[in-house]
């Protein structure tokens, strides 16, 4: 089926399943994403009643065929802690070398349903050889609003700080569930080349208006090139 589709710069964006459009697109370097988590959406008492729960309920709460990843060599993948075991294991299925990153959330919602504070998100990124400027293994910083009709935006530090662990200036990015658009705006400021795939129309209109955006304004922080 044909597929709808806007080249803004070097970002090529995609309104339609990953499933289908991902063996049409050309070999990038890295495949960097936040796919829906596998997570408990239905929590009782006040935890359970959280505002993202409730937009993601029925809808993002499910996961993804991590199958998929078996496609490239290089991928950095946000995650829930039910995923993490599933996700190493792909790694080393695929002969890959891997690490457990974190975002660690300075301002957390205070609920915590008789649990520990929601304060970390996680990555796993599985690579051959880590060839790319960033090292750290952890991210540290507010959570943001975005602004944007979606209940699970990164903010911008976190997605830079992503590539740049995962990529160098000048390769490309595949980003498969690409929400608004926040990796897609990262590639541009540093320098990437782009491929985003959305199935939700509303979304994938945000990201268009988000990455027309980011070609507008000064690159402020590319980093260097290489």
């Amino acid at each position: 089926m044909p597929f709808d589709e806007v080249t803004i710069g070097n970002c090529r964006l995609i309104h339609g399943d990953c499933r289908e459009v991902l063996p049409l697109l050309p070999k990038v370097d890295a495949l960097v994403t936040d796919p829906p988590y596998e997570i408990s959406a239905s929590g009782g008492g006040i935890g359970g009643k959280r505002q993202y729960l409730t937009d993601i309920r029925g809808h993002i709460d499910a996961g993804f065929d991590i199958a998929m990843l078996s496609a490239f060599e290089n991928w950095l993948v946000f995650c829930g802690k039910q995923q993490l075991m599933a996700l190493m294991q792909q790694a080393m299925d695929q002969g890959l070398r891997w690490q457990l990153r974190t975002w660690n959330k300075t301002n957390p919602t205070p609920l915590t349903n008789a649990n520990y504070l929601p304060d970390t998100e996680y990555m796993v990124h599985a690579f051959k050889t880590h060839v790319w400027q960033g090292k750290k293994r952890w991210i540290v910083g507010n959570v943001e609003k975005s602004g944007f009709d979606h209940p699970t935006v990164k903010p911008q530090y976190v997605m830079t700080d992503a590539l740049q662990c995962a990529t160098n200036h000048g390769q490309s990015v595949l980003d498969c569930f690409m929400g608004t658009g926040s990796t897609g705006v990262a590639c541009v400021n540093l320098g990437r080349k782009f491929f985003g795939i959305e199935r939700e129309r509303k979304y994938f209109d945000i990201a268009v208006r988000r990455i027309e955006q980011a070609y507008a304004q000064p690159r402020l922080f590319e980093d260097a090139k290489v």
